[in-house]
């Protein structure tokens, strides 16, 4: 089903341009219609008419036997009074018709139906551009013999000349107009895109120093209201990470002193236990703390994502068998840590689960995307956005046996969207699980 939304620009600037325009050029283009039809097609209609009686009745009066003045006496009585030009010339065929210019059909229609109707039967011929200012009428009256009449008349007399003057100038203004309603929209365009562009940049993590509000009152507002709520989750983001980074320190006190306590122990399955359970305990506060801190404070760079990838691959070891299509030139602006960190995770987690693992990098139009899949035991269709979800273990899918407290896929979608991107999970070809990272290429912060 079309919509009007297909045949539509999709930007903003485009569709304000669009409704600025559309109603001006239609305006135009009917105002001009109609006064050409109603008005100058009617004017020089009038004013054809009013020559072609004139030539009608010079002609009758130049061959009639009623008046005994000599003719040269009666053509300059015609010429004062009724300002034309006409004279006598040896009769010859008359021409064919003169095929003029397309501008010019309507009028030289508008003078032969008007000479056709005041001229009766009388053979006659004109042309309406004999010069840049005359029309050209000859006229062969039977009682004139071996003669015939041309007249020469001012085109001015016979038509309405200056219209297509008034439908220039409107024209013009009208051009002058778009210009100064284009250099508006520009300013205001770019007062909402500058706001989307710190918006988007934001969401990626990037500073937002460079928006200034600007524009209309709305734009500003907007701008204010955006800086504050920014200010806000940032204090709120600041205070969380504050909390646990506080929280881990006070816990590795103690833990410390446990894992002192316990190597003066002497050696038995009991200690090895209880070292491992400090291990674990230690690895949690970590990825607590990674998870809240998110690498907030890591700068943007224009990297290669093949070579992050690789470099997260190195990480795995020998854990599982590794196969790796990497088209190197896939230029993204992240954060180098936090993405090889997210990708770590995901290639981490395939390696826990599986023997095999494939991961293949490439782009897709604007989208950048790591794949990763394992052949592992996957998970069901049901339960694939529950392996997002913090501190979930899908046990009944995975195996139990795996360190961890389920973070390393909440991680990992918290960097992709950071970016502007995400995560998806779907059933893999090899038999396991496949993770797609997804994010745009080439994203440039504000000003760039």
């Amino acid at each position: 089903m079309l919509r009007l939304r297909d045949f539509t620009p999709r930007g903003f600037y485009a569709r304000s341009l669009l409704l600025v325009l559309l109603p001006l050029v239609l305006l135009l283009i009917v105002m001009t219609w109609l006064f050409y039809d109603s008005h100058i097609q009617q004017v020089s209609r009038k004013m054809s008419q009013s020559v072609a009686g004139e030539v009608a009745e010079v002609t009758r009066l130049l061959v009639a036997d009623t008046d005994t003045r000599p003719v040269q006496e009666r053509i300059r009585t015609a010429e004062d009074a009724l300002r034309l030009e006409v004279e006598f010339i040896p009769r010859a065929p008359l021409p064919d018709p003169i095929e003029g210019a397309f501008w010019r059909e309507s009028r030289d229609e508008i003078l032969r139906h008007e000479l056709d109707i005041s001229l009766a039967e009388t053979p006659f011929w004109f042309d309406t551009a004999y010069s840049a200012s005359q029309i050209e009428i000859l006229v062969q009256p039977v009682a004139a013999g071996d003669q015939m009449l041309r007249f020469f008349v001012d085109q001015k007399r016979a038509f309405a000349t200056t219209g297509h003057n008034f439908i220039a100038w409107v024209a013009i203004f009208s051009v002058l107009l778009v210009i100064i309603t284009i250099g508006f929209l520009r300013n205001q365009v770019k007062s909402v895109l500058q706001l989307a562009t710190a918006a988007e940049a934001w969401g990626r993590g990037e500073d937002m120093a460079d928006l200034k509000p600007s524009g209309a009152t709305e734009v500003r507002q907007a701008s204010l209201a955006i800086r504050q709520m920014r200010d806000r989750i940032v204090a709120h983001a600041e205070q969380r990470t504050a909390m646990l980074a506080g929280v881990s320190h006070d816990l590795r006190t103690p833990l410390t002193r446990l894992k002192l306590q316990l190597a003066l122990l002497p050696p038995s399955d009991d200690l090895k236990a209880a070292r491992k359970d400090l291990d674990e305990m230690a690895a949690m506060l970590d990825e607590y703390l990674a998870f809240a801190r998110g690498e907030e404070g890591e700068a943007y760079e224009d990297c290669d994502l093949s070579i992050i990838t690789h470099d997260a691959a190195s990480v795995m070891g020998d854990r599982a068998q590794l196969s790796i299509t990497a088209l190197p030139g896939v230029i993204v602006r992240i954060r180098p840590l936090a993405v090889k960190r997210a990708l770590s995770n995901l290639i981490n987690n395939a390696a826990d689960y599986g023997s095999a693992m494939m991961i293949t990098v490439h782009q897709d139009k604007n989208m950048a995307r790591v794949t990763v899949e394992d052949n592992g035991p996957g998970i069901p269709e049901d339960r694939l956005e529950d392996a997002f979800k913090p501190f979930v273990r899908l046990d009944a899918a995975r195996n139990q046996n795996i360190k961890g407290v389920g973070l390393g896929l909440a991680i990992a979608r918290d960097v992709a969207r950071s970016h502007g991107g995400d995560i998806y999970l779907t059933h893999s070809g090899m038999g396991g699980l496949k993770a797609e990272f997804v994010i745009p290429v080439q994203r440039h912060a504000i000003g760039k």
